[in-house]
């Protein structure tokens, strides 16, 4: 998978409060050792650290391997004292206060078996500022829509994160699919011809790709960046 993508997943996973599917990571304060004791004592040394705002927040994205299975760590973390635990097939995520305002997150990916585990990190406020200005570069706010999050990535990349959306996840991507063709932009997947009408896809034109995703609840996120080289896998494949 793209590792911008990956990364976009990630955020979004951490620093969404509601879908089971979505949470965020941040900055490390200075001197913490790297194998968090009795949490994950198989973590492995940071691998790649990219800097992103939230809701112009700074926050540092840490990424690490841990060894051992999902099954062994998911069973060691229910034994401790820990907030928002959760497994939903093979990701797995929870956090821990860090200071009187502020948590730290984690989000464990499993790609393939007999694999070191992918863990996303980072820590962020308890409650996040107010999000800014809906970005220019994504598609419209749906109607109705509040904006929970604002993600801006080192490379230019800016992801928007909305919630309480009116309309069917299927209604809005036919909204977003007629304005994102109205700019030449064309579907990897054409999705909006499943016969469920579809939930997401990505769209892309020689410079820039925007990937949108919609949730029956009414959450939903949209991604852009521009297109660019080869990016290298952060995965354990």
């Amino acid at each position: 998978m793209n590792k911008k993508v990956f990364l976009l997943l990630a955020a979004v996973m951490l620093l969404s409060e509601a879908a089971a599917e979505v949470y965020l990571l941040g900055p490390r304060r200075a001197g913490k050792a790297d194998k968090l004791p009795g949490i994950l004592p198989g973590m492995e040394k940071v691998l790649y650290k990219e800097k992103i705002t939230v809701n112009s927040f700074p926050v540092t994205l840490e990424v690490s391997g841990v060894t051992g299975k999902m099954e062994d760590i998911f069973t060691l973390l229910k034994r401790s004292d820990l907030s928002k635990l959760t497994r939903l097939g093979n990701t797995l995520r929870f956090e821990r206060p860090w200071s009187k305002n502020m948590v730290e997150r984690f989000l464990l990916i499993r790609t393939r078996p007999n694999r070191p585990l992918t863990c996303f990190r980072m820590v962020v406020p308890k409650k996040l500022p107010p999000p800014e200005q809906w970005p220019s570069e994504l598609p419209s706010l749906p109607p109705g829509a509040e904006i929970t999050a604002i993600t801006r990535f080192s490379n230019g990349g800016v992801c928007g994160e909305f919630r309480n959306a009116r309309e069917p996840a299927y209604i809005q991507l036919r909204r977003v699919d007629s304005e994102l063709r109205g700019r030449k932009m064309l579907p990897a997947s054409n999705e909006i011809a499943a016969t469920s009408g579809g939930r997401g896809d990505i769209y892309f034109d020689k410079n820039s790709i925007v990937w949108v995703t919609f949730h029956e609840s009414g959450q939903g996120a949209f991604f852009f960046r521009k297109r660019g080289g080869r990016q290298n896998s952060i995965l354990y494949q």
